[in-house]
């Protein structure tokens, strides 16, 4: 059945109905001079329920049966207090000048280790966001515990990130829980997520919940955009570096009524790498040249009782020119006739769509110990995305287009106010077609897959004490094979987290489960076309389905040093243990990169300590050391060797220090790194030979400074200017270079980068 029947089919069984939010109160919080307050308290008197105003001072929270009375605070203002009735929308204005009888520390909280969560993982604000020249969601992570982020090649600029000692095809990436990122436009999806559209980042390690599907085998992380019932009128980011690179992002929120009913936000933005560099001398760019548009649209409505309807769309189109410096698009008929310059373009062009609904149903449950009304929900998500890629490496073509729809039907039900189950089912299906052209041979890929599934997770919590969530899913993927007819496999992946509070400073956290993901050979190892090593496809039919089991834990602890639970230290440890994995080997042998799944021992263990410290007011200090263990057994010659999975640095270390004066007016940001070295791939077939990446620093500054309505900020990144030297080998002739390969990237591609930028909020 073709692909556009299975979506009529499944549009038409899911008649009705994203997630239940129940009817909230929101509005903002600001001084007398009509400034936000970011980090104000917000909170319902005689409870424990509130929240933080967002760096807009806008806040949202749910109501609270029988307290009616509605606080808001900040450091050095007067409270107010509001009682409310109806209304849907309290708006504070704070006075200062207000006597202190006490020292509070209060930190800034950008990157905050997640203590409240059962996964074990952080969380980066849209604070967090701003520590860097924050250009896309790939640079998102410098300052990230948990993430490593790097490149897969020195041609094509795509950007890959590693958790827990594992290429990101591992992780799963949500966009506000809807899964993205996992087709032919994975390998330069983290480009395509602007850093300055996004409200957070929720990280989480290991395995993730079963509701959102089987693939998290790693971790998973959540994208949370800014809102269209934000409070600013109209936001602007601009960036411009030394590298010549101009950015522009723009956010406009509409209202469509006084109540906030119906609204929506415009999203917009442009990049362009638009001058060659070449720092190494080697006569590659070192960097493609790059210009990208960025649209997206997002909708919201909500009804008096308590239903939520989102809907959106998303355009991005992106054209890139990379290869030797004299290679422009007007001499690519000199690359392929005379075979003389090397050159690449990659052309991406994506439109995604989506839809959500989510209404309360049956009578409400109270609980009296988190002082939370909670309502059964029944809610529906559906996601279309249409990805085209025309690219090619030198005289290595790819081209393909993806079609791909995901629904999820889903009922919520509160049993008590601590336990409640989730259960409904999901539909995938997809279609790719793939031409691809490596070294004069076509190569087989692409084809059509369904899946339905179905899933149920129970939870139970105890506020500050205990939360257990247990969830199982199945899944029937079906794939036609060519002379075979249609292939079924079911997966059954059981998933388990429990969170216990030893005491009240310390929490025990563990997680264990399946993960399994459908590979995409030629998109998962995009660097391999980069290359003039000869793609040999041995995977065999049916048995592209990569399974590991993933399971560990984490100790956190709170303690007061110089203030009140001041500091937090958390040690996690996990492991990921494959029963089946695919494999792209370039140490077979000399001048080639086999594709095979293998049943032998691979399996990766990362160890981390992470200490958020908070030792005065404005001083936010936040590191992190991890350790990895990641290996694979290869068999040559009928022999198995356990090796050092290659391209996989052995340790890394963080420091992140930022100072922030009162109301933020000036913030100073410093970060260093320290990156352990890595196995680099035995190009020549001598595994027992191979040699490792040296141990480099990185550094990265920024001060910021607030005037008015205007956030200036200047910084530099590699401060060191610290460069791998030989990114690419055999760059000279390397149209005819048989040992031409630019996929052995351990380091940073550009040296030391200067840049300056602004951002303007209108409320």
């Amino acid at each position: 059945m073709k692909l556009r029947k299975f979506i009529v089919l499944f549009a038409v069984l899911v008649a009705s109905v994203s997630t239940l939010v129940a009817q909230n109160i929101r509005g903002y919080v600001r001084d007398a001079k009509g400034e936000a307050l970011i980090g104000a308290s917000v909170y319902w008197e005689g409870t424990t329920v509130g929240t933080a105003t967002g760096i807009d001072g806008s806040y949202e929270l749910y109501r609270v049966k029988g307290y009616p009375r509605l606080v808001a605070a900040y450091m050095g203002y007067g409270e107010s207090v509001v009682e409310v009735t109806s209304q849907s929308e309290v708006n504070f204005v704070l006075s200062d000048g207000v006597g202190i009888e006490e020292v509070v520390i209060e930190g800034v909280a950008n990157n905050k280790i997640r203590q409240s969560s059962i996964m074990v993982g952080e969380n980066i604000s849209f604070a967090g966001l701003c520590k860097m020249a924050c250009c896309n969601l790939a640079e998102s992570f410098e300052n990230s515990a948990a993430v490593t982020v790097g490149y897969s090649d020195a041609v094509s600029g795509s950007r890959q990130i590693k958790m827990l000692g594992l290429a990101g095809t591992y992780t799963q990436i949500l966009d506000e829980n809807r899964p993205i990122m996992r087709g032919i436009g994975s390998p330069y999806g983290l480009n395509y997520t602007p850093g300055m559209w996004l409200n957070s980042i929720q990280v989480s390690k290991g395995i993730a919940s079963v509701t959102a599907g089987h693939e998290a085998m790693t971790g998973q992380i959540n994208l949370e955009y800014r809102k269209p019932t934000d409070e600013e009128k109209f936001f602007l980011n601009l960036y411009f570096d030394n590298e010549l690179k101009p950015e522009v992002n723009i956010a406009v929120p509409i209202a469509f009524d006084k109540d906030k009913k119906l609204t929506t936000n415009i999203l917009l933005h442009y990049s362009g790498d638009t001058q060659a560099m070449d720092h190494n001398g080697d006569g590659f760019r070192d960097l493609p040249m790059a210009q990208q548009f960025n649209v997206a649209n997002r909708w919201l409505y909500q009804a008096s009782d308590g239903t939520q309807v989102r809907w959106g769309w998303r355009f991005v189109n992106e054209n890139r020119v990379g290869g030797e410096m004299e290679y422009t698009p007007a001499r690519y008929d000199l690359m392929v006739a005379e075979k003389q310059i090397y050159g690449s373009e990659i052309k991406n062009m994506g439109l995604n769509a989506y839809f959500k609904i989510g209404k309360p149903v049956g009578a409400a449950v109270w609980e009296e110990e988190t002082q939370e009304e909670k309502r059964s929900s029944i809610a529906f998500v559906a996601d279309m995305d249409n990805f085209k890629m025309d690219s090619f490496f030198g005289l290595n073509q790819y081209k393909g287009v993806e079609q791909s729809f995901w629904g999820n039907l889903f009922y919520q039900h509160y049993f008590s106010g601590r336990s409640s189950m989730v259960a409904g089912g999901s539909f995938w299906a997809r279609n790719i077609e793939e031409d691809v052209l490596q070294s004069g041979f076509a190569l087989v890929g692409g084809g059509e897959m369904v899946e339905p599934g179905v899933f149920a997770e129970y939870t139970y919590a105890i506020k500050d004490k205990f939360s257990l969530v247990a969830g199982v899913r199945g899944d029937l993927i079906s794939t036609p094979l060519e002379g075979q007819g249609v292939t079924s496999e079911l997966l059954v992946t059981p998933r388990m987290h429990i969170r216990y509070n030893l005491t009240e400073q310390t929490v025990l956290r563990g997680s264990a489960g399946l993960g399994s993901r459908k590979i995409m050979p030629f998109t998962d190892n995009i660097w391999m076309l980069a290359t003039n090593r000869k793609i040999v496809n041995e995977i065999e039919a049916g048995k592209d389905m990569e399974k590991a089991a993933t399971f560990g834990g984490s100790l956190s602890h709170t303690l007061s040093v110089v203030g009140y639970n001041d500091m937090t230290v958390s040690l996690d440890f996990f492991r990921t243990q494959f029963s089946n994995s695919v494999y792209a080997d370039q140490e077979y042998s000399d001048g080639t990169i086999h594709l095979y799944n293998t049943s032998l021992p691979s399996w990766a263990n990362n160890y981390q300590l992470d200490v958020q410290w908070t030792p005065a007011e404005g001083l936010d200090v936040f590191t992190t050391f991890r350790y990895t263990d990641s290996r694979v057994t290869l068999e040559r010659d009928g022999k198995k060797m356990l090796v050092e999975r290659p391209l996989v640095g052995s340790f890394k270390g963080l420091v992140n220090v930022q100072y922030a004066t009162k109301f933020r007016r000036w913030v100073f940001d410093f970060t260093a790194q320290v990156n352990g070295p890595m196995r680099l791939p035995a190009l020549d077939g001598n595994i027992s030979e191979s040699e490792y990446s040296p141990i480099y620093p990185m550094f990265y500054g920024q001060v910021s400074h607030r005037i008015g309505q205007w956030d200036v900020y200047v910084g530099c990144e590699n401060i060191l200017n610290y460069m791998q030297k030989n990114p690419i080998i055999g760059a000279e002739n390397a149209l005819n270079n048989p040992n031409f390969n630019s996929s052995v990237v351990w380091g940073p591609l550009m040296g030391r980068k200067f840049y300056i930028g602004a951002r303007f909020n209108l409320y």
